[in-house]
């Protein structure tokens, strides 16, 4: 016999189906978790559970920013709920599918920070999640709580996540996704299945871009080169701004060859070219921009193949340029960028002009001979 619904279960339904509308999981080009990049033993290991009904009760996603973890997330949501994809995948297309895709289900919680660098904070994890994970799903077979960015959790809401965790109500899943999980409490991580998302490796990288987004093969390369893996990086990555910051560093990096008052005039102008919202940032975006010209040429000097390049299209100008150094005098240099981009990033506040000046000093000697050591 089938219980009936109590009063409050029928409220809180009516609250939920009317309130439904948030937040929407990022959307994957395809159905299903084939459309997931990269990815194989994550969908391995999601598939056996759904197929087997042995989905623990809490997912921890973690790895770089950009690999697929929410999207992921996504999937799986439509899959728990799909009414065409027997509880193995999703089919992308059903009522309740597009419900998911559109952040309109109301069986699907989606969580995250409020405004950039903002914190989840307890009284939302007790409203959204604690108060809503005790019922039986309103449409579907399971409810699925997504938490993204969930290094944001501060310590409360961890904690106030722990009775949850611990006692899981049968019908609910929690996800976790975060590219810090060592931000999360111990205790929090060990009541999570850890699945790791691994960054994508360049090639596989650039033949998506080329393949599913129709971007030249160039193209493709380059923001595969730049983004360490990170499918949402290549796509969003502002190529133009890169190429500013590339021609600017190689200008500078010709000023450091010739020293003396140019020199300076492009440390200046380095400092102002990088991109982030600090100035310690923005120089060591700098530092990415010099250390990744210093390699390709490292790379042209000893002949290596050309998928090796990060900036190819650049590979013919730099060519005669390259003829002019010695690999020794490039490995001195891109340690000297290298103790830049260390300073910039250790425990006590640098000078940042000083900094990019010295780099361009101690480079400017390694491709004339003239390594400080």
């Amino acid at each position: 016999m089938v219980r009936k619904p109590t009063k409050s279960e029928i409220s809180a339904r009516d609250a939920a189906v009317a309130e439904a509308g948030g937040p929407a999981p990022p959307q994957p080009l395809g159905h299903g978790f084939d459309a997931l990049v990269g990815q194989d033993s994550v969908i391995e290991a999601l598939r056996r559970a759904l197929e087997d009904n042995r989905l623990p009760h809490a997912l921890l996603f973690h790895g770089p920013a950009g690999v697929g973890k929410a999207t992921c997330a996504g999937i799986l949501a439509q899959a728990l709920n799909c009414e065409a994809g027997g509880f193995k995948d999703a089919c992308g297309t059903c009522v309740s599918c597009r419900k998911v895709s559109r952040g309109l289900h109301p069986d699907i919680i989606w969580m995250t920070p409020e405004g950039k660098g903002g914190q989840i904070k307890v009284e939302k994890i007790r409203k959204e999640v604690i108060d809503k994970v005790g019922f039986r799903p309103y449409e579907g077979r399971r409810r699925l709580v997504m938490i993204d960015d969930a290094h944001r959790l501060n310590a409360s809401s961890q904690n106030s996540l722990l009775k949850t965790l611990e006692e899981p109500p049968p019908s609910s899943l929690i996800v976790l996704a975060t590219s810090a999980p060592e931000s999360l409490l111990p205790t929090v991580r060990s009541r999570c299945q850890p699945l790791r998302f691994r960054p994508l490796v360049p090639d596989v990288l650039q033949r998506h871009l080329e393949e599913v987004h129709d971007l030249p093969s160039d193209e493709a390369r380059l923001r595969a080169a730049l983004v360490s893996g990170s499918i949402g990086r290549a796509l969003n990555l502002d190529l133009d701004d890169h190429l500013e910051r590339r021609r600017v560093a190689e200008e500078a990096l010709r000023d450091a060859i010739q020293g003396g008052a140019a020199l300076l005039a492009s440390a200046e102008l380095l400092k102002d070219a990088g991109a982030g919202e600090r100035k310690v940032d923005q120089a060591a975006s700098m530092m990415a921009a010099l250390r990744d010209i210093l390699r390709d040429l490292l790379v042209l000097s000893s002949g290596g193949d050309r998928v090796l390049l990060v900036n190819a299209d650049r590979r013919a100008d730099w060519q005669d340029w390259v003829g002019e150094m010695d690999s020794d005098g490039l490995l001195d240099a891109l340690d000297a960028v290298q103790r830049a981009d260390d300073r910039l990033h250790g425990p006590v506040q640098p000078n940042v002009r000083l900094v990019i000046e010295q780099a361009l000093i101690e480079t400017g000697a390694a491709l004339n001979g003239e390594a400080v050591r």
